[in-house]
């Protein structure tokens, strides 16, 4: 900051303005206006600091050491003018670029997927390839739009968007959601069919914004949080999507962690996290363990069926499409076609086993290419949100970051036969235009964030910098 004052120089055309002046003059060059506030800031804090130390070294009054102060400060039109060039927005070039390349291999699988789209969803070619092509674009116009928004607005209203986000999930798993094969987890808007499922995973950055509001309230705001991250598991363990309630709870978990251990909520956080993470270690065991052993107790009669074929490994009798995939990625070679397909073979080639297709159309390496590409994306988006000074905006990019990385290497997981099948899709690729499109979105809040990175305040006290704006 000093030296962008250094540079400014012309001290002579200051003048005897006073400090407000001064302040006035700056803030006419600055081009960003929410920056303003921080601007006025800093500026004010380093004029009030120099004032001091005049009157300490050189005995100054306090009138003279202020003139003093504002003087060595430099050209006000000269300094708001290098000041306007740090406090702009900002752009993620890097990632904004990398988006285009996922997107465009995206589009290319898909036309080659959609050639023998008969197999796929009983569409004609030119039908599935629209429809691919309509999700991609649909989904990084998404990604523009909510990059061009301004995500502090949640900073004030976390805590409703939460509320009135649950409340439509509530009112769409019990009451208005579509019921397919015993799950609620779709809405029908007309003929386009939303997985709720996939939706849910926007009420992470909302979570975000909820802890960020539960700053600094102690004992009382953690028992509330508490019930903003249980309640969305639960609807999600009621859809039922069992392997979606435990991916929520590790992400928020993960969200509520960092912010315990940053110290956001000013209670014991060493023994509060032992406590914490030693209950959530016990509950997926015990769940496994009720699972395999009830009847029906916990689990559907074909889902305990599924889980015990892949803890005893029988997949033959019970999980046909686990043994599928692993036969598949036996014959499947390096680079090029391998000796089985996934044609006629394994159902949802184009939406869970997109990997699973790329290995034996394409080859492990193409599959492997994919996969380092959305882990790329992600780690990138990490590493934009943890380099961010404002709690609200590490908070949101660290959660959405969580989502396409834990969702990608889930995916990952079940296509090499790890897990056993579930429902997953690997962010930007798999052909469901929810979870392509809430892939984008959350890309598109990782962009905000980087946006306004040296326009918010970074110690997120947005009230406090306002006070000080002239």
């Amino acid at each position: 900051m000093a030296g962008v004052f250094r540079r400014s120089g012309k001290s002579s055309d200051i003048g005897g303005v006073t400090m407000e002046e001064y302040l006035k003059i700056l803030l006419e060059q600055i081009r960003c206006k929410k920056a303003c506030p921080r601007i006025v800031k800093e500026v004010r804090d380093h004029i009030e600091e120099q004032a001091k130390a005049n009157q300490t070294e050189w005995m100054m009054d306090e009138e003279e050491a202020m003139k003093c102060a504002i003087r060595d400060m430099g050209d006000p039109v000269e300094a708001g003018v290098a000041l306007d060039r740090i406090h702009r927005p900002k752009i993620a070039w890097d990632i904004v670029a990398l988006m285009a390349v996922v997107s465009m291999i995206s589009l290319v699988i898909h036309i080659v997927i959609g050639i023998r789209a008969g197999e796929a969803q009983n569409q004609v070619p030119g039908g599935y390839i629209l429809h691919a092509a309509v999700y991609i674009g649909a989904g990084f116009f998404c990604m523009i739009l909510v990059y061009r928004l301004d995500y502090s607005i949640f900073a004030g209203y976390g805590k409703i968007a939460a509320v009135l986000f649950l409340a439509f999930f509530t009112l769409e798993i019990f009451f208005t959601g579509e019921a397919i094969d015993g799950s609620t987890a779709y809405m029908q808007l007309g003929s386009i069919r939303i997985s709720l499922a996939q939706l849910i995973f926007l009420y992470v950055p909302v979570f975000g914004a909820v802890l960020y509001q539960y700053h600094g309230s102690g004992w009382a705001g953690v028992f509330q949080i508490l019930l903003f991250m249980f309640y969305p598991v639960w609807l999600a363990f009621r859809m039922p999507r069992i392997n979606l309630a435990f991916l929520l709870l590790l992400i928020l978990s993960a969200m509520f962690t960092v912010a315990v251990w940053k110290n956001w909520f000013a209670i014991p956080k060493k023994i509060f996290l032992t406590v914490y993470w030693g209950v959530l270690t016990v509950f997926p065991v015990v769940f496994v363990f009720l699972a395999v052993k009830s009847t029906n107790m916990i689990l559907t009669s074909y889902r305990e069926d599924r889980l015990k074929a892949f803890f005893g490994g029988r997949y033959d009798k019970y999980d046909y499409v686990t043994k599928t995939l692993l036969d598949i990625l036996k014959n499947s070679r390096i680079l090029g076609a391998g000796k089985e397909t996934v044609f006629g073979n394994l159902p949802d080639y184009h939406k869970d086993y997109i990997l699973t297709f790329l290995s034996s159309y394409y080859g492990i390496a193409a599959a492997c290419i994919v996969c380092l590409l959305v882990a790329a994306v992600g780690i990138r988006a990490f590493q934009i949100a943890f380099g961010q000074g404002n709690r609200l905006g590490m908070i949101m990019g660290a959660g959405s970051s969580l989502v396409l990385l834990s969702n990608t290497l889930l995916n990952v997981m079940e296509n090499m036969g790890i897990l056993p099948r579930t429902s997953t899709f690997l962010p930007f690729f798999s052909y469901t235009g929810t979870g392509m499109i809430v892939s984008y979105i959350l890309m598109g809040i990782v962009l905000s964030v980087y946006r306004y990175k040296n326009i918010l305040p970074a110690d997120g006290k947005k009230k406090e910098a306002k006070r000080q704006c002239v």
